[in-house]
């Protein structure tokens, strides 16, 4: 119960940013980067409410998890955190990203082919965790952090064509993708913070992923 309330916690506060006039009187007030610094530092804060709420329950098993969820949450994962990063350091005013100009539709670089890489990127760390954590309540974070990305591209588009307009939307739209110095150095950026996490995983955690990787391997 606790978890499914700071889960409904983290949902409700992005729902309620994007969709008053919260986020407009924000922007105004402190500018672009320090909302979107509050912003993340609130997100940051109420993801750890929820993790320390799962470490704290009982759980409940739902299925055994098999073999294969465990390389697959490890490339999973690997995939989140590089789309993560190359969409933290992107150009972006088709998704949400940190970035806003210095944009060109023509020249999109990671955007051209992945108009979403932060919020995909979110979703698979979400969609990465359901297999190999077959437990209530660890579904009600990890299927909601999935489910709630595949809203968030449908929501955060439509919000985008209304701010916009149809022609600026249409002029936005990106042309052909290619890997530019951004995204090189979001994709580094991306393997090194995965193996950050793969390392301090048990210590924040409890589960170590990287011993049973290791013992897949050997065994």
């Amino acid at each position: 119960m606790i978890v499914a309330l700071a889960m409904g916690a983290f949902v409700l506060s992005h729902v309620v940013i994007a969709r008053s006039g919260l986020k407009a009187w924000l922007l105004r007030r402190f500018g672009q980067s320090a909302y979107l610094l509050g912003y993340s530092l609130l997100s940051v804060l109420l993801l750890s409410s929820v993790i320390a709420a799962l470490r704290a329950s009982e759980r409940i098993t739902l299925w055994t998890a098999p073999v294969w969820s465990f390389p697959f949450a490890a490339l999973a994962t690997l995939a989140g955190f590089i789309l993560l990063m190359i969409g933290s350091l992107t150009p972006n005013p088709l998704s949400v990203s940190f970035l806003k100009t210095g944009y060109v539709p023509q020249r999109p670089g990671f955007v051209g082919w992945v108009r979403h890489p932060i919020i995909w990127g979110l979703s698979l760390w979400g969609l990465a965790h359901i297999p190999a954590n077959g437990d209530w309540p660890s579904l009600v974070l990890f299927a909601g952090s999935a489910g709630f990305g595949l809203l968030g591209v449908w929501a955060v588009e439509r919000r985008l064509k209304r701010s916009l307009g149809a022609k600026d939307w249409q002029r936005l739209q990106p042309g052909a993708g290619h890997m530019d110095r951004r995204a090189w150095i979001g994709l580094v950026s991306g393997i090194a913070l995965w193996l950050i996490l793969l390392a301090v995983h048990p210590h924040l955690f409890g589960a170590d992923p990287l011993a049973v990787l290791l013992a897949l391997v050997a065994g």
